[in-house]
């Protein structure tokens, strides 16, 4: 164990190092400042709900290039508290082979690879919310995000493409509490320019040394997507300390004109499979795009839960680029 403790650490130092040498001589250049800011208004008819607006996230990303073959992006958002969300370097081996190392989303579902500005959907489809970071299962509110090292890539003319990484596990700005590495992969492949398949896994485990549990997650997701129709569906499941989920969605939209996309969502989840609760979310939505940087996006949600009361929820928001 020790033996592969130092392998590890060495191999990561000297992927740092090859990295920074070819910008050793460079020149650097002012990094490009983007961000967005998020407005909400919801309702729900949940019992000790409240009803309202909120500024519901506000980001500010720095993306820069420190050679041909290296860049690098820091994005830090707000919401209830300022925290640093993206934090990275990724070296540009070659189209096959790349290395990205810092904090960043871990890819085990086809959903991370969207963000709050490209969701169809005002909201994660609760399957992702619950086994991907976000609130997960496991206590984990981590965006999503946490802090390795990745090779990623693209084989056969980007018929396939692949990301596989090591990660502590514990989410953003946390330093590893036991001596256990968590894994994470998603495979895709694209038969055709419009259609992609896609496979992930997460292996791992979290709570202190000594005291540790399984986070297993794997997904099997599909999307089709062309200049009009956007069709997308995901199924997961996971092991959280030995109590076994899973979950589904669907979601089709239409651009019915250039600013214009109306869509319908349904979304699945089962906390625990031999418990008796479980949840159904049907949406009714649209995405109105009025000028390039804006987009607006109202929904209604019918939340059909076998324990709790049904709910009834409406959202609407504005997400505005800079």
């Amino acid at each position: 164990m020790k033996r592969l403790k130092v392998f590890r650490i060495t191999l990561v130092s000297i992927l740092l190092l090859v990295a920074v040498l070819p910008i050793a001589s460079q020149e650097l250049k002012a990094p490009k400042i983007s961000g967005l800011i998020n407005a909400r208004y919801a309702w729900s008819d949940k019992e000790g709900a409240t009803h309202g607006f909120d500024i519901r996230r506000i980001r500010l990303a720095a993306d820069g290039v420190l050679s041909d073959k290296v860049d690098y992006k820091f994005q830090a958002e707000y919401e209830t508290s300022v925290k640093v969300i993206d934090a990275y370097l990724r070296w540009k081996i070659a189209p096959e082979v790349n290395v990205q190392i810092g904090e960043y989303k871990v890819q085990y579902s086809q959903e991370t690879l969207y963000g709050p500005a490209t969701w169809v959907t005002i909201e994660n489809p609760t399957a992702v919310s619950r086994l991907n970071g976000y609130n997960d299962l496991s206590g984990l509110k981590a965006n999503g995000r946490d802090v390795g090292i990745t090779l990623y890539g693209d084989l056969f003319n980007k018929v396939v493409s692949y990301r596989v990484g090591v990660f502590n596990g514990n989410g953003i700005n946390t330093k590893d509490d036991n001596d256990k590495k968590d894994f994470a992969g998603l495979l895709w492949v694209r038969p055709l320019k419009e259609l992609a398949l896609s496979v992930g896994h997460y292996q791992g485990s979290y709570g202190a040394k000594g005291d540790e549990h399984v986070r297993n997650r794997t997904s099997a997701g599909v999307e089709y997507k062309d200049d009009k129709l956007t069709i997308r569906g995901e199924y997961l499941n996971g092991n959280t300390a030995g109590q076994k989920s899973d979950g589904a969605y669907a979601t089709a939209a239409y651009w019915v004109s250039k600013a214009v996309q109306p869509l319908l969502s349904v979304d699945y989840f089962k906390a625990d499979k031999d418990g008796d609760e479980r949840q159904w979310n049907y949406q009714l939505g649209v995405n109105i795009i009025p000028i390039k940087k804006l987009r607006i996006q109202a929904a209604y949600t019918y939340t059909d839960n076998k324990v709790a009361k049904d709910v009834n929820q409406i959202e609407t928001q504005f997400i505005l680029q800079f």
